[in-house]
């Protein structure tokens, strides 16, 4: 079968696939229920934001970091994935960011001391190697936010190359409390390092951040290369369709 290609030359979607894909992004009703599993219900209207050109809503985004998630924890248990690709993650949602900075007026780490307790994990580095969450800025543009414990590194990685100061700077703040909230005690990140890359993949448009950022979360969750370019966008957004439609990253 004829075979849609990512950036690595590998078949990623078959004729096939991309048929059924293209069923769902384009003719799927508003309010048909696609799926429903993590206890959300994606629907047509959702997948429909994955059209060329369409910015990504949160939901679409919101789902793949639940099947990120849930990749993760079946790879760090199975014996077929190679230990390179298997990393001790904390996932967050795309509102984390917002209600840790105050939907960007400040810093409110009590809007969110809970949310790694929920997920039954300290953020600390004896039980985590990264956590790694979306962020909004502005209202209308998606970057990804990256905490590294075994780099020891705030990460941002951009599509249209920008820097986030004080993004990196409640992160380092949200990684300090908690320590204190969990009696790890204080953490020394005076050897921690900012780390904006430069030479990662780029958009070439005002549409595709949604995908570029959910797409190196995906990559970064498995200690992947960011090999992947703008040509890529449209398979990708096919591609994305079907692990909703599955339930899982394909």
């Amino acid at each position: 079968k004829e075979a849609v290609q990512n950036a690595k030359g590998k078949p990623c979607i078959n004729a096939e696939e991309k048929e059924r894909a293209e069923e769902l992004i384009f003719d799927t009703e508003d309010e048909e229920i696609v799926i429903k599993k993590f206890n959300v219900e994606m629907l047509g209207k959702d997948l429909q934001t994955l059209q060329d050109g369409e910015w990504l809503n949160d939901e679409v985004i919101n789902f793949h970091i639940k099947m990120m998630k849930d990749r993760m924890e079946r790879n760090v248990e199975s014996d077929l994935v190679p230990e390179a690709f298997k990393s001790r993650n904390l996932f967050f949602n795309t509102f984390f960011y917002a209600k840790l900075s105050d939907n960007g007026r400040g810093y409110n780490y009590q809007a969110v001391k809970r949310w790694s307790k929920k997920q039954k994990v300290q953020v600390h580095e004896s039980q985590l190697d990264k956590v790694i969450t979306p962020i909004n800025v502005g209202g209308n543009h998606w970057c990804l936010s990256v905490i590294n414990f075994k780099e020891k590194r705030i990460e941002y990685y951009d599509s249209l190359g920008g820097k986030n100061a004080k993004c990196m700077q409640n992160l380092r703040k949200y990684v300090q409390d908690e320590a204190k909230q969990y009696g790890n005690g204080e953490i020394d990140m005076k050897g921690w390092t900012d780390y904006t890359p430069r030479d990662i993949p780029q958009q070439r448009n005002g549409c595709d951040c949604g995908v570029f950022t959910t797409k190196y979360a995906d990559y970064i969750s498995e200690n992947r290369t960011l090999d992947f370019t703008q040509n890529d966008m449209p398979m990708f957004r096919r591609r994305m369709a079907i692990e909703i439609a599955r339930g899982d990253i394909l």
